[in-house]
């Protein structure tokens, strides 16, 4: 008896007149398709970025595992033969781009996933256009605030209060 296993059976839905793959909304790998589209922001994989995602612990945060997100990451390249080519890319309409991020609907998820991009964009030591407008896209979609997810202990900032009045008085 042959058994197979829940990602060997996935099968994605198309939409019509969308070159990409839909997927479940906050299943891992709608959520893994958007760090492969900030791995492909800035024009090309870089092997920095690759790494990032292992060292940081990226794939459990995501809830999938390293050859499922790589899975993805073939899937990505493969949908994207269909999008429409300009200047040696392939060009994202930000009507698809907020498809892919309305697959994310939790808030909490969201927050997570803009943090992981964020690690992305930055792994490589450069911050080209292509991610920044990738970051700013996400923010815009999802309605966050850098600041969003951010805890506020009024003990630590009195904390440092109290530090910045020390310092500014042994200065005077």
């Amino acid at each position: 008896m042959m058994t197979m296993q829940a990602s060997e059976t996935f099968s994605p839905i198309k939409h019509p007149g969308c070159p990409l793959r839909a997927y479940p909304v906050d299943s891992p790998r709608a959520k893994a398709r958007l760090i492969v589209l900030a791995l492909f922001a800035d024009g090309r994989v870089d092997a920095a970025e690759l790494n990032s995602l292992t060292r940081r612990g990226t794939f459990a945060e995501l809830g999938i595992t390293r050859d499922d997100f790589f899975q993805v990451l073939y899937d990505f390249c493969a949908d994207a033969a269909g999008l429409p080519e300009g200047r040696g890319n392939y060009l994202m309409s930000p009507a698809l781009l907020d498809t892919l991020f309305a697959e994310v609907g939790s808030t909490g998820e969201r927050q997570k996933l803009l943090r992981l991009i964020f690690d992305v964009i930055r792994s490589d030591g450069h911050l080209a256009e292509g991610e920044a407008r990738l970051f700013w896209k996400a923010l815009d979609t999802w309605r966050l605030r850098l600041d969003d997810g951010l805890e506020f202990r009024p003990r630590a900032m009195a904390g440092r209060q109290r530090a910045q009045a020390r310092i500014r008085s042994g200065l005077s």
